[in-house]
């Protein structure tokens, strides 16, 4: 039988989430949670407008597109690992200045109410987080109140390869290759179309969608936190084969100036600090320097690792 991530009712009580949620981000780094509190209707609009904006022309869409002064927008050449991401992405982050098509109608309004649902549930998440390491539940919330660099993407995995035959880099043979995420946590609407992989042991297994859920998994920045508690877990997507994928991420992420270390109540003598103070906004801009070539090896918590 295929080992399932755990599922967490956040109507439970208050202690059973932390003790689950805690389990969950040690043993897996992966969950999903129900009960989770972001409007039904919200959530299929999202996925509307989703659809509707990807099924528009091309040349619609990069009417859109990022630049490089501005990373947010439509982009349909990024990379993992080097190699490009069978896949287009719509970003969208709260306090930047994001470009926006006139079509689909409401667009811009449905993204950002569901980017505020998922930040207050991000928040609520990250208390339990903080609870689970034994720290009081606002530890980290300063990070994420005020100048926090969170951002919301829509994905799209289609079936044929959207820029063959163009001067665009070849496509590796995943919809997106193995990772981890570089923030604290990230927020996943899947829709009904299994792709999500993550590893456990030496095995690649589908995280599959569940009616209702959302499914998160825990950052590079937690794990520090956490001083290696909490685990952020290697994944990646399959490419799509029949059918097209659609999911939204939402990858929420503290103030850019945030210094990120082991939190107090994870050190001690019997287990002292396993990383250096890693600075957010520099770990952040090194990472995404690989989303548009190849820069070499991407940047990892492991470089911050003490000896």
């Amino acid at each position: 039988m295929k080992p399932t991530v755990p599922l967490i009712d956040l109507h439970s009580p208050a202690g059973v989430c932390v003790e689950q949620l805690a389990g969950a981000c040690a043993d897996w780094g992966f969950f999903q949670v129900c009960n989770h509190g972001i409007d039904a209707e919200l959530v299929t609009a999202l996925q509307a407008s989703s659809r509707a904006f990807f099924q528009q022309s091309l040349p619609a869409r990069q009417a859109v597109s990022r630049t490089i002064d501005n990373p947010f927008g439509y982009y349909d050449r990024e990379l993992t690992k080097n190699l490009r991401d069978r896949k287009e992405i719509f970003d969208y982050a709260p306090l930047e200045s994001t470009p926006w098509p006139a079509y689909p109608t409401m667009f811009r309004e449905i993204l950002e109410s569901y980017a505020r649902a998922c930040h207050r549930l991000s928040l609520q998440l990250l208390e339990l987080c903080c609870e689970g390491l034994g720290a009081g539940r606002e530890h980290l919330a300063r990070h994420f109140r005020q100048g926090h660099s969170s951002f919301l993407r829509l994905n799209h995995y289609p079936v044929d390869d959207l820029l063959a035959g163009t001067d665009a880099p070849a496509a590796g043979p995943f919809g997106i290759s193995h990772h981890t995420d570089s923030g604290a946590l990230t927020v996943l609407l899947q829709d009904e179309v299994a792709g999500l992989q993550m590893q456990r042991g030496q095995q690649w297994f589908d995280v599959m969608p569940v009616a209702g859920s959302l499914t998160i998994n825990i950052g590079d920045m937690l794990q520090v936190w956490s001083n290696d508690r909490y685990l952020a877990p290697l994944h990646r997507v399959r490419a799509s084969k029949g059918v097209a994928r659609f999911s939204a991420a939402y990858f929420c992420n503290p103030d850019y100036s945030t210094v990120v270390e082991p939190v107090a109540t994870t050190v001690s003598a019997a287990a002292p600090a396993r990383y250096r103070p890693v600075h957010w906004g520099e770990f952040r801009r090194q990472r995404a320097l690989g989303d548009y070539g190849d820069y070499g090896e991407e940047i990892q918590v492991s470089r911050f690792r003490r000896q």
